[in-house]
C-alpha cells in the first residue's frame, strides 16, 4: 500500500471565493491509464485533504463538487468546503481530487489552443461563438414558429461541421487519453485513493454533488460492499446519462427549469424594488414574467444575429440566472442592462443607455460586449471561482465534460438532425426557454463524438448487495437536475424491499443545496454522517432568502416527516 507524502497544494493565484481557516494539503497519486491494464502506463492524480477539526477523526469523507470537470483542490481551497465541513461536524477528514483530465493531474483533457496562440489557431471562444451562432434556436417567447423551425434546420450542415472541426481537434491533443476518462474510470480511481488512505475493504464514505452524483450511482453499483455513507445532492439520472442520446438526457434535466425561474420572479416581486433592480412597487410575479417575455421577444425582432444580445442569448442568461439563487441580486442588475442593451436597438427606443454615442453600431458594439463577458457553462458545473482567463477556464471546462458525457454513453448513434429536432420539440412542450440552451452543453456534440470510453457501465442501478443506506437530496426547484431524479433514485435503490435509500427534499431552488441554506438538512446530513442515522423521508425548508425585504420568513424546521412522496 503506498504512503503519502503530503505537502503544499497549487492554487489558482488568490481569487477563491474567501480564505478557509482550515489548512489543506496536498499530494500526488499514481494510477493506471487503463484500469484492465493495471501494470501498464500510469497517470498522476493531484489529491488534497483537510484534517478533522475534531479530538478524532471518523476516517475519511471523499468528496467531488461535479463537473464533469471540477478540480477537487479548487474545492478544497474555496468556501464551498465549509457546506461539508458544517454538515459534518468537522468529524471526518475531507478528502478531494483531481479526477483523471482534470487540471492538476496529468494529461488534462484541452482540445483547444490557448487564448494567447497566433491568429488562425483553435480557440475555444472563436468555435464556441461559431457553434452557438449555428445552432442557437431563434424564437419568440411564445416558442419557435415553422419558419424559425427551417431557418434553424438550414443550419444543420455547417453546425456539423464545426462539430467535426472539435473532434478532430480534440484527437490530435488528447489521442491518448480521450476513451481513458470514463466514469467508471474515475470510480476505480476513488477506490484505489481510498484504499490507500484507509486500507483495503475499508467502507468508502461519499459526498457528491451534481456529476458527482453520478460518480456516486456507479459506485454504489460496481462496489456495493465498500459502500460507507454515502449523500447525493443534485442527482443526475445515471440511467439516461449512460444510455440515452445526449438530447433525451438533456430534456429530462431541464423540466424544472421554467418552475425554478418563476421562483426568481415571484421573490423578486415580493422583495420589491429596494432589494431587487427588476421590481417596481406593484410588481408581481405575472407582471415580471410578462417583462421577460417581452424582452425575449423585443431580442428576437431587433437583435441582429451575431450580435451577442439574441433572444437565444437571452436565454442563456435567463439559464444561468436560475441555477444560482445566491447571485440573484446581482443577475436581476444583469437582465436590466440586457434590458436596457437591447432597447437601444428598438427603432425610436428613448432609452438612458446612450452613453458613448448614439449610433446603432455604437449600441451594438457596447451590448455585444456586455453579453460576451457572460460564461459559458456546463450544467452540472457548481463554479469555483478560479484566476484563469475565461478561455483557459472553458477550455478544459468543455472538452473534458465532453470527453466524459459522450464517451460514458452507449446510446444508439444519432445525428445532428436528431439533436436539432429535439430542441425544437423539446422548446414546444417542455420549455421554450431552457431548450435552446443544450446547444451550449457538451452532450450536444455527442451526435458528432467518435471516442466511446474503453470501461463503460449501463446498469443495473439498484445497488442489490449494498453494503449501508444512502442519503439522496433534491431541490423542489432545481433547474438542472429536477427533484424526479433524486426520487427515481431513491425509488430505484429501494426496489428490493429493503429501504436502502433515504429522500430529502430541500424546500428551495437552484443547483444543489449548495446555493440555499437548511439548518434542517444540514442537521440530517450531520447525524447520518456521524452516528448513522437514515433520516425519514423529510421535506426541509430552508434558511435562506435572495432577495432582502421577503415578507416570508424561510422556515428553520422540518416540513414534513415522513414525507409521503412514492
Amino acid at each position: 500500500m503506498p504512503s503519502f507524502t503530503w505537502g503544499p497544494c497549487p492554487t489558482y493565484n488568490d481569487t477563491l471565493p474567501s480564505a478557509i481557516p482550515f489548512p489543506v494539503v496536498c499530494t500526488d497519486f499514481s494510477v493506471p491509464v487503463d484500469w484492465r491494464n493495471p501494470n501498464g502506463e500510469k497517470l498522476t492524480l493531484k489529491v488534497g485533504k483537510i484534517a478533522a477539526t475534531t479530538n478524532t477523526s471518523l476516517g475519511s469523507l471523499y468528496v467531488n463538487l461535479g463537473g464533469p470537470g471540477e478540480s477537487g483542490i479548487d474545492f478544497l481551497q474555496s468556501s464551498l468546503i465549509l457546506a461539508i465541513h458544517n454538515s459534518t461536524g468537522g468529524a471526518f477528514d475531507l478528502v478531494s481530487w483531481d479526477p483523471r483530465g482534470v487540471d492538476f493531474s496529468s494529461s488534462p483533457i484541452n482540445c483547444f489552443d490557448d487564448s494567447e496562440a497566433s491568429p488562425g489557431s483553435f480557440t475555444f471562444d472563436a468555435w464556441f461563438a461559431n457553434m452557438t451562432t449555428l445552432g442557437g434556436l431563434q424564437a419568440p417567447s411564445s416558442g419557435p414558429s415553422a419558419k424559425d423551425v427551417d431557418t434553424f434546420n438550414a443550419n444543420v450542415k455547417p453546425w456539423s461541421s464545426v462539430v467535426e472541426t472539435l473532434t478532430s481537434e480534440c484527437n490530435q491533443k488528447n489521442a491518448a487519453h480521450l476513451t481513458q476518462v470514463g466514469t467508471v474510470a474515475v470510480v476505480q480511481d476513488l477506490v484505489a485513493i481510498a484504499d490507500a488512505i484507509g486500507g483495503p475493504q475499508t467502507p468508502i464514505n461519499y459526498y457528491g454533488y451534481s456529476y458527482g452524483t453520478v460518480i456516486g450511482a456507479y459506485f454504489i453499483n460496481l462496489f456495493p460492499e465498500r459502500v460507507g455513507r454515502v449523500v447525493l445532492d443534485g442527482v443526475v439520472n445515471a440511467t439516461l446519462s449512460s444510455s440515452a442520446p445526449g438530447y433525451e438526457f438533456f430534456a429530462s434535466s431541464i423540466s424544472d427549469g421554467d418552475a425554478t425561474l418563476q421562483q426568481f420572479l415571484a421573490q423578486c416581486a415580493e422583495s420589491g424594488p429596494s432589494g431587487c433592480a427588476l421590481a417596481s412597487s406593484n410588481s408581481t410575479q405575472s407582471s415580471l414574467n410578462a417583462w421577460i417575455n417581452q424582452l425575449i421577444d423585443d431580442a428576437y425582432n431587433f437583435a441582429p444575429l451575431g450580435s451577442g444580445m439574441t433572444s437565444f442569448d437571452i436565454r442563456v442568461l435567463l439559464e444561468s440566472t436560475a441555477r444560482a439563487p445566491m447571485q440573484w441580486q446581482d443577475m436581476a442588475k444583469t437582465i436590466l442592462e440586457a434590458r436596457q442593451a437591447i432597447s437601444a436597438l428598438i427603432p425610436g427606443s428613448n432609452t438612458n443607455n446612450t452613453s458613448g454615442g448614439n449610433s446603432t453600431s455604437m449600441r451594438i458594439k457596447r451590448a455585444h460586449s456586455f453579453f460576451a463577458a457572460l460564461p459559458a457553462v456546463p450544467r452540472f458545473t457548481n463554479l469555483v471561482k478560479r484566476s484563469q482567463t475565461a478561455a483557459q477556464s472553458n477550455d478544459n471546462g468543455w472538452s473534458l465534460p465532453t470527453a466524459v458525457l459522450c464517451g460514458d454513453s452507449s446510446a444508439p448513434p444519432f445525428d445532428a438532425l436528431d439533436t436539432f429536432n429535439n430542441i425544437v420539440s423539446t422548446s414546444q412542450t417542455v420549455s421554450s426557454i431552457f431548450a435552446p440552451f443544450l446547444v451550449t452543453q457538451p452532450e450536444a456534440v455527442c451526435s458528432g463524438w467518435p471516442y466511446r470510453a474503453v470501461q463503460r457501465y449501463s446498469g443495473p442501478w439498484d445497488a442489490k448487495t449494498i453494503a449501508n443506506p444512502i442519503v439522496v437530496i433534491g431541490n423542489t426547484f432545481d433547474p438542472v437536475t429536477p427533484l424526479h431524479m433524486a426520487k427515481e433514485l431513491v425509488r430505484t435503490v429501494n426496489s428490493n424491499g429493503k429501504r436502502n435509500a433515504a429522500l430529502i427534499q430541500h424546500d428551495g431552488s437552484g443547483h444543489t443545496t449548495l446555493e440555499e441554506l437548511s439548518l434542517c438538512t444540514q442537521a440530517l446530513v450531520r447525524a447520518y454522517f456521524t452516528d448513522g442515522s437514515l433520516p425519514a423521508d423529510t421535506l426541509c425548508g430552508i434558511n435562506f432568502l435572495p432577495f432582502p425585504n421577503g415578507t416570508a420568513a424561510a422556515p428553520t424546521q422540518i416540513i414534513s416527516s415522513p414525507l409521503t412522496w412514492n
